[in-house]
This record gives C-alpha cells, structure tokens and sequence, in this order.
C-alpha cells in the first residue's frame, strides 16, 4: 500500500498525518503553515510494509516529496532533499 506522509513544525505546535493521496496531503500541511501554526513542512511518499522480526507494520518513507516554508505569505513547495 502506498500512502503520503505529511509532517509540520512549528513553534506553537507540531502535526502529523497519512493520507493516500499526494495532493490532501499538501494541502493538508499547507493549511498549517497559512494559520501559523507552522513554520516548515514535509510531505513524503511511502509504503506500508510488515515487519519481519515481530507481527507489526510499519511506513517506509521512499525519500520522494517535497518540502515547504512560508515566505512573504506564499507557500514554497520544493523537491524533497534526500538526506546525506
């Protein structure tokens, strides 16, 4: 199952989310950062994958998203860096 991760940080508080659709997805973390309720954002593809050493499931974050900040009150959306 592919699903889309989206992730907010900010000062006030943070917010989290799993949707199946890339689009809810952003503007999901997009209504976060307009409020002010966040400063940066991440919304990332993965899969649902079940754990092999115990009977739990997990998401495996792909490494393919995008991130976003506010700027002059516009929401800057730019490919997902992978980490180094």
């Amino acid at each position: 199952m592919i699903v889309w991760l989206w992730d907010v940080d900010g000062s006030e508080r943070a917010g989290h989310g799993v949707t199946d659709d890339e689009q809810r997805a952003r503007q999901a973390a997009e209504a976060c950062l307009r409020t002010g309720q966040a400063t940066g954002a991440q919304v990332e593809l993965a899969q649902l994958v079940n754990g092999f050493t115990a009977l739990t499931v997990y998401y495996q974050r792909t490494g393919d998203g995008w991130t976003a900040r506010r700027s002059a009150g516009q929401i800057i959306w730019a490919p997902l860096q992978a980490a180094s």
